[in-house]
């Protein structure tokens, strides 16, 4: 997402504007610089616009050769200084000695910043701040009354926390911050009076503890990154012993984000705790579970409308819920199923207006599937009706038609009322949505539409896991069950000529993957080959190994609940010189594949789902 659009800021966060130089330097502001650059007694240099008389030219009007002639000798004196080319384009260096002589002050600009970043400058620095403190301070008690008589203490105590934002520059040096002991100072501004005070302080943390600070491209840069992490990471640490996180949540309830720089505070109160969770993400469990940032994210969540702050509130949230039970379980007690699912039902038929919103829509159901890990939050899905919301998607063409279905891989998936979900599906139609996604239809319109979100083979191993749900949760006295069978009958069993479709599709990306290994057998040294055999099963994956097995598991749980089924499949199979043999072989892989396939054998015939000794061989036998 991109805050500049929202609130027209410089492209460049405002943190990160260290005495930069203008995009196009004056002459003023040489002058300016040149001038406090110059020792008492010295003369500036001139470095004016204007050339002496005598080498003014009119460059618009006709010349003569030999005024050419004395402009080009004058321009390129030194021959010396002669810039070389490869191909004798280039003679000198193009340069007017004014030119080169505001380059030396943009070198001599640059060397000044450098050497500013010293320890002892940076002590300084901090004595200066702190000094800035204590005065705002006195001034505030002595003239409580009179704002006139300290808002001047204010504005130096505002130039001093922004001239702070050069230790971005020399991360290595936040430990000296730590040390002597200015981030309790630091903290205090947090709740101070002022909230422009305490928007430059949030600004001044998030500059601080942005991942990108200390991060360079040079060999030498990235050697010191292991050190300058552990240098934020110092500085991080006593920023949330001074209560960083619970001051950060008691500024996005006192800041009003219908004024513009409240709203900036807001966004980069969130740009903070995602700059935390990266640099160390056990640190999400302390702000989701120790602060009130749950309330305020989910209430954000309900605020009509689009913007920036919005969509980061989306993704902090997605953030957190990602790795913890006890985040997701504490979302769902505050509402946070129901929240989500009302804040998705806006794009039910329609697609979101910008890219920003549309990352939003993806943390929306991001968020969804990370509740739905837990066995609480499916019932909360199931009382939200949040599975008729996600067949009503199923029926469009948007983005939300896509991401519907992994959620409904998630909320039908498990085994505590997991019968009761897969009967609210059937009786929402969602068969009668999902056979057409099943054989593939609007596939192609969504490849086009959405190229980047959509991922056919995601979506058939969504769907052929929805269905696999269904045939373990239905019973033999469930009609949704009978009413699942028989989508697999109609229309000449077209949906059983489809599994063994894509048995054989998945079936060929497996065999390549395969093939490698054994070219690779051949050409590989011993070393090289056992590195290159140990991601041979990811590569499977990769490759759809996992849906493969899926279909397979469909075909021979199908065979068994229905004679006809069987027949077509083994049909089909013997055309491509194949028979179900090739289909319990992909099963017999995994120990876990076969339990899972006598459990739907025993389903399909009415038997109690007990543990059996039950083998492949017999299996095959029969």
């Amino acid at each position: 997402m991109n805050i500049d659009d929202l609130f027209k800021v410089p492209a460049i966060p405002t943190g990160r504007n260290k005495r930069k130089m203008p995009a196009t330097p004056d002459m003023q502001f040489f002058d300016k610089y040149k001038e406090a650059s110059t020792l008492p007694g010295e003369q500036p240099e001139d470095i004016s616009t204007e050339e002496p008389s005598s080498k003014r030219r009119n460059t618009g009007g006709d010349h003569d050769d030999d005024d050419e002639a004395s402009y080009a000798a004058e321009r390129y004196q030194d021959e010396d200084t002669e810039l070389e080319d490869e191909e004798g384009r280039f003679f000198g260096g193009g340069l007017t000695s004014e030119q080169s002589n505001i380059l030396d002050l943009v070198d001599e600009y640059d060397v000044d910043e450098t050497e500013a970043l010293t320890a002892a400058n940076v002590k300084k620095m901090i004595l200066k701040f702190e000094k800035a403190i204590n005065k705002n301070q006195e001034m505030r008690v002595r003239y409580a009354d009179q704002p006139e008589k300290f808002m001047e203490s204010e504005a130096d105590l505002d130039e001093e926390i922004k001239n702070l934002l050069t230790l971005t520059e020399a991360p290595q040096m936040y430990p000296e911050f730590v040390n002597l002991g200015s981030v309790a100072s630091l903290m205090s501004l947090l709740s101070h009076e002022n909230t422009d005070i305490a928007i430059d302080t949030i600004d001044l943390i998030n500059e601080l503890t942005d991942e990108d600070v200390g991060v360079g491209s040079s060999e030498e840069e990235l050697e010191r990154s292991e050190q300058v992490q552990s240098c934020i990471k110092t500085f991080v640490d006593a920023m949330l012993e001074n209560e960083l996180l619970q001051l950060l949540v008691q500024n996005l309830g006192r800041l009003n984000e219908q004024e513009e720089s409240d709203r900036q505070g807001v966004f980069k109160i969130l740009g903070i705790f995602e700059n935390i969770i990266s640099l160390e993400p056990k640190y999400a469990q302390d702000i989701a579970l120790k602060t009130d940032i749950l309330p305020w994210l989910l209430k954000r969540l309900q605020v009509k409308g689009f913007d920036a702050n919005i969509g980061y509130a989306s993704e902090i949230l997605s953030i957190l819920l990602q790795d913890d039970r006890d985040i997701r379980l504490k979302v769902g007690e505050l509402d946070g199923v129901d929240i989500l699912l009302r804040a998705l039902s806006a794009y039910r038929r329609k697609d979101a207006a910008s890219e920003d919103e549309t990352e939003m829509v993806e943390n929306f159901f991001n968020a969804i599937c990370s509740l739905l890990n837990e066995q609480e939050n499916k019932q909360r899905f199931l009382e939200s009706e949040g599975i008729e919301l996600m067949v009503i998607m199923l029926k469009e063409k948007t983005l939300a038609r896509i991401r519907a279905v992994k959620v409904l891989n998630y909320a039908l998936s498990g085994e505590e009322g997991g019968r009761d979900r897969c009967i609210r599906f059937v009786d929402a139609s969602g068969l009668k949505a999902l056979f057409p996604l099943f054989m593939g239809k609007g596939n192609k319109k969504l490849k086009k539409s959405h190229h980047s979100a959509f991922n056919e083979s995601e979506d058939e191993e969504h769907i052929s896991c929805i269905i696999l749900s269904l045939l373990r949760h239905l019973t033999q006295e469930d009609v949704q069950r009978m009413r699942l069978l028989l989508k697999f009958t109609e229309d000449d069993y077209e949906k059983v000529d489809r599994l063994v479709e894509m048995k054989e599709q998945y079936e060929n990306r497996d065999a390549a993957v395969k093939n490698e290994l054994e070219d690779a057998r051949g050409v590989l040294d011993e070393e090289d080959f056992e590195d290159f055999e140990a991601d041979f099963y990811v590569r499977r994956l990769d490759a759809g190994l996992f849906t493969l097995q899926r279909v397979c598991l469909l075909i021979a749980a199908l065979s068994e609940e229905n004679k006809g089924v069987r027949e077509k499949a083994s049909m089909l199979l013997k055309r491509k010189g194949q028979d179900m043999l090739s289909v319990f072989k992909i099963i017999e892989e995994e120990t876990a594949l076969m339990a899972d396939f006598i459990s739907l054998r025993r389903i399909a015939r009415g038997e109690p789902n007990t543990t059996t000794t039950t083998t492949i061989t017999a299996i095959k036998e029969e």
